[in-house]
């Protein structure tokens, strides 16, 4: 299953990899996450399933290095583009599994990811490997979308991601996330949370998802905003009609546990 899920990941990856540029949805709550993170100037962090690292090449300007790791060879090579672009000479990019990081235990001050967790095949042992890897006293810091607590809300909205993904894992929620942390032996030492809005075209576009999944969804949407189903995806129609919905992130700090 896992094998199997990372294939499928980098197939879908590949092709979004040009649409991670610096600009749009891919480089959104960036500025938010470094305020929560606030990293010190002469740490070395890692950027785990780091896509095209714009967290990682966000953050490395304010610290001493940065490694960028992630399974998608053509995520990684974007990143490169980008970060030669931008004169960034402290971020190196390592192909690798977040499941089984390729270092030492303690190895590093800082360890993040961004967007990651709801679309790996095994959370918990992403998460493991990012506490097993930071130092005592260095902190984690985890940026994904949340779920709804309600689990049957929670389950239809990863119904729909999956349809516009079949990537996508699952979504999970702010208490699942805390509970990641703290099974992997971190304490939580803050929490914030934040509201994205997409739009829809955009969202289905950039997936590349065939035209008879995307009238689906969208007809779900549709749907929930005449007072159907909710769908947890909080549609809302525009003044120009054009349907927009909301993700919900969180950032969660943690520490590691002597």
């Amino acid at each position: 299953m896992t094998h199997a899920h990372n294939d499928a990941v980098r197939e879908q990856f590949r092709i979004q990899a040009a649409t991670f540029t610096d600009e749009g949805f891919a480089a959104r709550g960036l500025e938010w996450i470094l305020e929560q993170l606030a990293p010190s100037a002469d740490a070395q962090v890692l950027d785990v399933a780091a896509g095209a690292a714009h967290l990682g090449r966000a953050l490395a300007p304010h610290v001493n290095h940065v490694c960028a790791l992630d399974l998608t060879r053509e995520m990684l090579e974007q990143g490169q583009r980008l970060a030669t672009a931008a004169g960034l000479r402290n971020v190196t990019f390592t192909l690798a599994d977040a499941a089984r990081l390729p270092y030492l235990d303690d190895q590093f001050d800082l360890v993040v990811c961004r967007l990651a967790l709801h679309q790996v095949a095994d959370p918990a042992a992403m998460v493991r490997e990012m506490v097993r890897v930071t130092r005592p006293g260095g902190r984690i810091g985890v940026t994904d979308m949340i779920a709804d607590e309600d689990s049957e809300l929670a389950e239809e909205t990863n119904r729909l991601e999956r349809l516009r993904d079949p990537s996508h894992n699952r979504t999970l929620s702010l208490t699942e996330v805390h509970a990641l942390l703290k099974a992997a032996g971190a304490s939580v030492a803050s929490t914030a949370v934040r509201d994205h809005d997409l739009d829809l075209t955009d969202w289905l576009t950039r997936s590349e998802t065939p035209a008879p999944v995307r009238a689906q969804i969208r007809t779900h949407l549709e749907e929930e905003l005449a007072g159907g189903t909710a769908t947890g995806l909080r549609p809302a129609r525009g003044d120009d009609q054009a349907i927009s919905f909301t993700h919900a992130w969180a950032t969660v700090t943690g520490t590691p546990r002597d």
